[in-house]
């Protein structure tokens, strides 16, 4: 892990973004469940939201405690706590 604070930040802030566009489109087809586009749209905000994610995580650390990688190291609080803001 690079565990690099800058591009760290950078990389919470893609997965931050992804995250907020998947929310606001799953809020949308809640009302709209039948827009064909839209549910395009999620699916792809959805792939590019698993990947900013897993990206943050092999670059830095997990995000969740599911998303510890090694098996004979516990690595889940190996960032900051609680994550900055930005």
């Amino acid at each position: 892990m690079v565990n690099n604070s800058q591009s760290c930040c950078k990389l919470l802030q893609a997965v931050d973004e992804a995250s907020f566009y998947m929310q606001d489109l799953k809020l949308y087809l809640d009302t709209h469940p039948n827009d064909a586009v839209a549910v395009k749209m999620f699916r792809e905000a959805v792939r590019q939201y698993k990947a900013c994610k897993e990206a943050f995580e092999n670059s830095c650390y997990p995000l969740q405690a599911s998303g510890t990688k090694d098996n004979d190291c516990w690595d889940w609080l190996m960032g900051t706590w609680p994550p900055k803001s930005l």
